[in-house]
């Protein structure tokens, strides 16, 4: 009877645990995949990463012995890639588009879109933008804003 009890219990546990542990795998997964991206992007530039930062659908690294910033993002099968050499960069600002809501008789600031935005020294050149949110693909952010703000600093320090 106790063997039995035990048997149960274990089994339960198990079922209970299995979902969570593949979900950690497939998050492993999709990380480890946005990473060789990243990567493949930075070996056509004969670059590599030495700094990263992943999120859910992008990742953005840069080589600090070449100052060049790489981007990857996958959102809905369709790929955004970018490399940015930034000797060719004046400076680099977050682009924070928000709106104003009111609830419960008070104004609040809701963020569509956050994006880096690079600055070229031509002035001829469109400013280079990455997005690092869209509330229309994601409903919540979880740190961009933190990260957009830490890689805006990281890159002015570089340029």
């Amino acid at each position: 009877m106790e063997l039995g009890s035990v048997l149960s219990g274990a089994f339960v546990i198990v079922v209970c645990a299995l979902p969570f542990i593949m979900m950690s795998k497939n998050r492993k997964k999709k990380e480890k995949q946005l990473l060789q991206s990243l990567s493949a992007v930075a070996d056509q530039n004969n670059c590599r990463i030495e700094q990263h930062e992943l999120f859910g659908n992008f990742v953005i690294g840069i080589d600090e012995s070449k100052n060049f910033v790489f981007f990857y993002r996958l959102v809905k099968d369709k790929e955004t890639t970018q490399a940015i050499d930034l000797g060719k960069i004046e400076k680099c600002r977050v682009i924070n588009t928000s709106r104003k809501v009111k609830h419960d008789g008070k104004s609040q600031d809701v963020i569509d879109k956050l994006e880096l935005g690079f600055l070229p020294i031509a002035k001829d050149h469109p400013e280079i933008k990455l997005e690092f949110y869209n509330s229309d693909v994601n409903s919540q952010l979880y740190g961009e804003l933190q990260s957009i703000e830490r890689w805006a600093k990281l890159v002015n320090g570089r340029v």
